[in-house]
């Protein structure tokens, strides 16, 4: 009778863990996140060892949006950002601004990790405020991030591991580079 009941006991023991597994690796619902992002921007682009050419300056800025995580590895964002840009080149004149954008993005989960990638062609905005005001852009090139799920599932962190060198193409034509590294902060906004 205690092989049995002990037996019993593993098979349940077995389906929790399995369940527990299946759960962990689910992550669906909205988000609301914050962050901030601070970028070299590069007018010659970056050479293979990720070093400046041309003219150079930097930016940093704050955001806030919206992920929502479909639960089957596609989902959305929109962000809303505030920028300031400061110049390492004399000349240089500084300024703000802000924009909003939105994409598309997949993602993959393992355990209380993940990471998630911008879907090519999906990455749009507008600049609402600043010397660019009413230009529409897209990006292109944003790197992998990589997260932490906590042990409820209600909050999330990310942030970019590995730099790359992303491109901004503005509606007049204009095209930036530049690298960044950023990071953000989600709480669990639903109930599913």
């Amino acid at each position: 009778m205690q092989r049995s009941f002990m037996l019993s006991v593993s098979a349940l023991v077995m389906i929790y863990a399995g369940n527990a597994a299946a759960d962990s690796s689910h992550l669906k619902g909205t988000f609301g996140f914050t962050g901030s992002d601070a970028c070299l921007y590069a007018s010659g682009g970056f050479n293979a060892r990720l070093q400046a050419l041309g003219t150079t300056f930097s930016a940093s800025d704050a955001a806030e949006g919206i992920r929502t995580f479909n639960g089957n590895g596609t989902g959305t964002f929109t962000s809303h950002t505030t920028t300031t840009t400061v110049p390492p080149t004399v000349g240089f004149l500084p300024s703000a601004g802000s924009s909003q954008s939105s994409a598309s993005f997949t993602y993959t989960v393992a355990d209380d990790t993940f990471t998630s990638e911008n879907v090519p062609g999906t990455n749009t905005g507008t600049v609402l405020t600043g010397p660019r005001a009413g230009q529409t852009f897209h990006v292109e090139g944003v790197p992998k991030a990589t997260g932490l799920i906590s042990a409820n599932g209600h909050t999330l962190v990310t942030s970019i591991l590995t730099p790359g060198v992303e491109t901004i193409t503005y509606s007049n034509g204009d095209v930036e580079h530049r690298i960044c590294h950023r990071s953000r902060v989600y709480i669990k906004l639903d109930n599913d």
